[in-house]
């Protein structure tokens, strides 16, 4: 057993030896301790990243304003060498486009980047791009997209409208175009493509809605893929008249938070987090300890759950 884990430290101690950054606007490799400067070109850049392999690297030029250009993610190799360049592709909605302003990249592969695309405060794009063809392989509407650890699938919250009154921006809870929570009483999973609005489950009596549905930051996937842990806080609103079109135009409630255990087909569990507010849980840590067990940690909180 010794000799295993003396065999594996050294692995261990290299791969760790291995790292890229953004520094100055230039991308740099540091490999044994040793700095490389790899671009020299002054342009305004973010977030390099290593390969699975850890043979290539990936960045994207930011594109401030005062540069004139749209978003462009670079492939160098570990020399510094330029591989390829591409413009992520919208193509979920006609007409197809560039992603004119990129949040975050991300390898899903060794011949795949991944990139999530600004379109509005409410919603992204996301992208993957296949490097050896240059096709866009998937391309979905919504925020926080999470990878499945077997690497199949991405869950996220759907799109909603940016500027619509509460009703119309409750989330939902979507695994590529699937929405699987929260879903009528009765119903199954609802295959969702493009802009097309999910299941209705905000109850309306009068001017006041119940059931508005706001998931805190943070998907969590189970280690079999099988089942994602959300927090989800729900609240009532209140118009002030029929024409109000904005939150400030009306009241709310304080929301109620839980932790909600969803699986593949939509059976959701809910686990109430009395005592805790948004503000508590804008910043938690979800770890599966096994494919049916979790714990969370937030501000004044730290507690097990178990899928029933």
């Amino acid at each position: 057993m010794w000799r295993l884990l003396f065999f594996f430290f050294p692995v261990l101690a290299l791969a760790a030896q291995l790292r890229v950054e953004v520094r100055n606007s230039e991308a740099w490799l540091i490999r044994d301790g040793r700095e490389i400067q790899l671009t020299h070109d002054g342009k305004s850049k973010r977030q390099a990243e290593l390969s699975p392999s850890r043979k290539r690297i990936a960045y994207f030029d930011e594109c401030v304003e005062a540069e004139h250009c749209t978003p462009t993610i670079i492939i160098l190799d570990l020399e510094g060498h330029r591989l390829l360049s591409f413009q992520p592709k919208l193509e979920a909605e006609p007409p197809p486009g560039p992603c004119l302003s990129i949040n975050s990249i991300a390898w899903v592969g060794n011949d795949v980047i991944a990139s999530d695309c600004h379109l509005t405060p409410s919603s992204s794009e996301y992208v993957e791009t296949e490097l050896s063809t240059g096709r866009t392989i998937r391309d979905l509407f919504g925020l926080d997209f999470t990878k499945s650890p077997d690497g199949k699938d991405v869950a996220h919250a759907g799109w909603i409208v940016h500027f619509a009154p509460p009703d119309e921006q409750s989330y939902y809870l979507q695994i590529d175009h699937t929405t699987i929570y929260p879903l009528p009483k009765g119903t199954g999973p609802v295959e969702q493509v493009g802009l097309a609005q999910p299941p209705n489950v905000v109850q309306q009596h009068g001017l006041t809605y119940s059931g508005i549905h706001e998931f805190m930051p943070g998907l969590f996937w189970s280690p079999d893929s099988q089942h994602i842990a959300l927090v989800d806080c729900t609240y009532v609103w209140t118009a002030h008249s029929p024409e109000s079109q904005s939150e400030a135009d009306g009241t709310e409630t304080i929301p109620q938070c839980a932790l909600a255990i969803v699986s593949r087909k939509g059976e959701a569990a809910l686990f109430p987090l009395p005592g805790t507010s948004e503000a508590d849980l804008q910043d938690i840590s979800v770890t599966w300890t096994s494919p049916r067990r979790l714990a969370l940690t937030a501000r004044g909180i730290s507690k097990t759950f178990s899928v029933p």
